[in-house]
């Protein structure tokens, strides 16, 4: 059990509303399944929405990395701090 509640699948797809109404491409494509941290950003929908707003737009807007790149830097990052995530 997790000392922090986590986001039930309700909770989940108001989020999924709320990125959409703001305009936040390709929501629904990362929350097709909701891994814990999505679940725990949900929890805090002030808080979660504009972290999904920002990941959508750093791995998805043009940018000179590819999204493999960006999707291995985040790897390699999340690596070194001993995240899970």
């Amino acid at each position: 059990m997790t000392r922090i509640p986590l986001a039930s699948d309700q909770q989940c797809q108001i989020r999924n509303t709320q990125m959409a109404d703001r305009g936040v491409s390709r929501a629904e494509a990362y929350t097709q399944f909701m891994p814990n941290m999505g679940r725990l950003l949900s929890v805090r929908t002030d808080i979660g929405v504009p972290f999904g707003e920002l990941f959508a737009r750093l791995m998805t807007d043009p940018a000179p990395l590819t999204r493999l790149q960006r999707e291995m830097i985040a790897v390699v990052t999340s690596q070194a701090n001993r995240c899970h995530y």
